[in-house]
């Protein structure tokens, strides 16, 4: 009986151990090369090459302010933030997180040669970092792909952000609510890529990482949702 309880303890012990050290098995990717580069309004971001990309390190702080957005309530035209929330965007939010945009302003927002990376420039990303179910849906990498992610020890990794999204949630054909929701739990960020998820609204890929989940959650939405955006190009 004694044999058959220590068996068991050690068989636990090893599951327990191989589970927590699943972080421990991805591949130590260390960026090969950094640099900078510049937008259109003079922001300089840091970029790393990751295999046969350049990514940016920082989230994107250019295109039309979020500050600004507006949303109709049924009867009129409102702000989305009050003055004092516009004082904080600007003074704490910016420069920590950058910029929210919806999917066509984010297409607009690469600085020349660059891109906002395309469903399958993730995908290889994901690849890269040791993820193997790139291309299904929802939530994949739950061994700590999202975390590698979001490492910034050394001042070369993605550093991914979480600065959470606006989502514009619609009541007939006008705006009834525009927030700007989950700031340092999740960080949502555009693809390029279109789809055809949703007959009557225009959708796009996006990738979302949380902070205390280890995976990348790789789903579609309307493109006029708000979010965060990195560029990406290839590696001469």
């Amino acid at each position: 009986m004694n044999k058959i309880i220590i068996f068991l303890a050690s068989v636990i012990a090893g599951l327990t151990l191989n589970a927590c050290d699943d972080d421990n098995n991805l591949p130590d990717i260390v960026p090969s090369e950094h640099g900078a580069v510049t937008d259109n309004e003079g922001n300089t971001y840091n970029w790393v090459r990751i295999g046969d990309l350049l990514w940016t390190t920082s989230n994107a702080n250019n295109g039309p302010l979020m500050d600004n957005y507006r949303y109709y309530d049924n009867t009129e035209w409102k702000n989305a933030f009050s003055k004092n929330e516009k004082a904080w965007l600007q003074e704490e939010y910016h420069p920590v997180y950058g910029n929210l945009m919806t999917w066509d302003d984010a297409m607009e927002s690469a600085p020349e040669g660059w891109r906002v990376p395309t469903d399958e420039d993730w995908q290889k990303l994901e690849r890269q970092l040791g993820m193997e179910n790139t291309a299904d849906r929802g939530w994949r990498g739950e061994n700590g792909v999202g975390r590698k992610m979001q490492e910034k020890d050394t001042g070369c990794r993605l550093a991914l952000m979480l600065g959470g999204f606006i989502t514009v949630v619609p009541s007939g054909y006008a705006w009834i609510e525009m927030e700007l929701d989950f700031t340092d739990e999740y960080g949502a960020f555009w693809t390029s890529t279109l789809t055809d998820s949703n007959p009557d609204h225009k959708t796009a890929y996006y990738r979302k990482v949380h902070c205390s989940n280890g995976g990348v959650d790789r789903e579609a939405g309307r493109c006029d949702k708000l979010m965060s955006v990195r560029w990406c190009r290839n590696a001469q």
